[in-house]
């Protein structure tokens, strides 16, 4: 006589598949949903993190600067010049590669022919040194040929172009055609009346302008001439090896302006004209008017990190320098003899 098995013996048979139960498409939106929201809740924290080590890797790249520049101190008994003129042409950067374990490429440093410096498939201006830029700007040429550096010397309460320079920071022109001054010399650790801890060494800027450097696309004859150093892409001035010339003294630091300072408006050409009408000439532009706000955009300190900047001072302290510091605090801190008082911060 045949028995039949029942029916839960049958399903658990091991000849047969065993049921298999899928995701439903809530479940799945539920699940897809708790995923994102932990991704929102990581990427902020991820975000701090990166911030923090950019400027903990900025903090020891500015110590290692004004370390380098007491050590040139030390060595020549003054600081090293913003811009050196003369039949040696050099800047601050250049000065300090010695003292930044950059011996050889300043030792290769043309500077009785300087255009060799910027010439052929490798120059020596075009060396990345991973000190002159700050980890929160990936930017490593800016748009140059050569490498820029992120950072700049107090250069006063004005510092470009040097004809009009205050000369009250700690870097500026130095040598025969110095200006405003011929035969300027560097500033020694004495000329630092205001005290080491309550004058600005070195800043950090952002490199480019692009509302600045839209102008450079006006035609030829728009812009009136106007007297000073012909103006060039923003970024150029950024160069840690400068040029020699008036504009090698662009990559000094000013409180001409405030921290994070842009440039405001852009030029733009006028708009096509209708069908049958002739093209409306471009409005011109003040040249005189348009080199003031490029020199004072050059000066500006600005940065990539969250609500101000970081500095070292005279002292070789580093500190961060917020976006809300005024005008009268900034130039207190960016002479070293004008006696101000400095408010704690």
């Amino acid at each position: 006589m045949m028995t039949t098995r029942p029916l839960a013996d049958r399903l658990a048979s091991p000849n047969m598949s065993p049921l298999r139960r899928a995701f439903t498409l809530i479940e799945l939106l539920v699940v897809i949903a708790i995923i994102a929201v932990l991704i929102g809740l990581l990427l902020p924290a991820v975000q701090k993190v990166r911030a923090a080590a950019a400027r903990t890797r900025c903090t020891s790249h500015l110590k290692q600067i004004a370390l380098a520049a007491h050590n040139y101190h030390d060595v020549n008994e003054r600081f090293p010049p913003g811009a050196q003129t003369g039949l040696r042409p050099s800047s601050l950067f250049v000065e300090l590669l010695p003292y930044i374990e950059q011996t050889p490429l300043y030792q290769q440093w043309d500077f009785a022919a300087p255009a060799n410096n910027y010439s052929g498939t490798a120059p020596r201006a075009g060396t990345v040194i991973a000190i002159y830029v700050c980890p929160a700007q990936t930017l490593t040429h800016g748009g140059s040929s050569f490498a820029v550096t992120t950072y700049g010397g107090n250069g006063g309460t004005v510092a470009f172009p040097p004809a009009r320079a205050t000369v009250d920071g700690m870097f500026h022109t130095t040598g025969a055609l110095s200006e405003p001054r011929a035969n300027q010399t560097g500033v020694r650790m004495l000329d630092v009346s205001d005290g080491t801890s309550n004058t600005l060494f070195f800043g950090e800027r952002v490199i480019g302008d692009p509302a600045l450097d839209s102008y450079l696309n006006a035609p030829a004859g728009v812009i009136t001439p106007a007297p000073g150093p012909d103006i060039q892409p923003s970024a150029s001035y950024a160069m840690w090896g400068a040029l020699p010339g008036p504009n090698a003294a662009g990559g000094l630091l000013s409180a001409e302006v405030v921290i994070g300072y842009r440039h405001g408006t852009v030029w733009t050409p006028p708009p096509p004209p209708l069908p049958g009408f002739p093209p409306e000439p471009p409005p011109p532009v003040d040249g005189v008017a348009l080199k003031a706000l490029w020199w004072r955009r050059l000066g500006a300190y600005g940065s990539f990190h969250t609500g101000g900047v970081m500095t070292a001072r005279a002292d070789g302290s580093v500190s961060f320098l917020r976006d809300s510091t005024t005008s009268q605090v900034l130039i207190g801190l960016s002479t070293r003899n004008g006696n101000e008082v400095i408010p704690s911060e």
